[in-house]
């Protein structure tokens, strides 16, 4: 079937990538994101939703798209990329000027005045380079610090102290305001299920600083097949789960529940992991199956 003889709209089509968005995520209406964010790992969009963006797109541009040329567009750049592939084939001269203008120029142009001044606002000074780097100092420093007392620390007590002291030790030295509140409701005696949102890396690092009661962290199963970060994180007592596969998933939410029936504290991210957007992402049942069941 020949490609329809009409220029494809590129503000409908982001448009409609946002829309759709905003139902799955409500949270993430008008979102503003770039053409490289995965539209399933950092959207939300499933294999469902992208085949629903499909029909939408069809529809909105008044084209007929193969539907796994848009699933395997991963990102809206490449979903631009199909639409202008589609249209390629009669285009006119001006439409082949806006595929020549590439796909990533066309969507940034249309993400509106918030990306332009960002681009004016966005230019760190030479003090905040020298303090990034000051910080990525201290945090490659005390990281091994950390690694070697955890990894050589004979009892679980001694591991749990010793990265508490040094998480706290991280915060000191790269002069992070840090105060605790609310820490008499977590009970030494009785289990607790710690839920929190998930901003970056630092998280798991903030946590284990303010907590002096033994806790167990959940996280991705991706973490464990880094050698050195799985040996750290395994003496320290996380739980590994896989976030993909729902068999093995359901298998370590009976495991996690389990340990907490046992009397110990879990700390999960029910987000499952963390992008550059604010808000919050889809939580994950994990957290609150388990505390459910124990």
């Amino acid at each position: 079937m020949s490609a329809p003889n009409i220029t494809p709209d590129i503000t409908t089509l982001l448009s409609v990538i946002r829309e759709l968005v905003g139902e799955v995520h409500p949270h993430w209406k008008n979102l503003h994101f770039s053409p490289d964010t995965h539209l399933e790992k950092e959207l939300g969009l499933d294999s469902m939703a992208r085949l629903e963006l499909c029909t939408r797109v069809e529809s909105s541009l008044g084209i007929t798209l193969d539907e796994n040329a848009v699933a395997g567009a991963t990102t809206p750049n490449k979903l631009l990329q199909v639409v202008l592939d589609k249209h390629s084939g009669g285009t006119s001269d001006g439409a082949a000027a806006s595929n020549r203008s590439g796909p990533d120029e066309v969507l940034m142009g249309s993400f509106g005045q918030a990306e332009e001044t960002d681009e004016t606002t966005s230019h760190p000074s030479l003090g905040e380079w020298l303090y990034a780097l000051y910080c990525w100092s201290v945090f490659i420093t005390v990281g091994l610090l950390t690694w070697v007392v955890v990894v050589l620390a004979p009892f679980e007590s001694w591991r749990r102290k010793l990265a508490h002291l040094c998480g706290r030790l991280f915060l000191l030295m790269t002069f992070t305001p840090f105060q605790v509140t609310g820490k008499e409701y977590l009970l030494h005696d009785r289990a607790s299920i710690i839920v929190a949102n998930h901003a970056s890396y630092l998280d798991g690092i903030i946590i284990t600083a303010a907590l002096d009661v033994p806790i167990h962290f959940i996280a991705k199963g991706e973490l464990a097949r880094i050698m050195p970060l799985r040996m750290l994180l395994k003496r320290f007592g996380v739980e590994f789960v896989d976030r993909f596969n729902g068999h093995k998933g359901a298998s370590d939410v009976r495991r996690i529940t389990k340990k907490a029936q046992g009397g110990q504290t879990i700390v999960f991210f029910p987000e499952g992991t963390f992008t550059t957007f604010p808000g919050l992402q889809p939580f994950r049942m994990g957290a609150f199956v388990t505390a459910a069941r124990a």
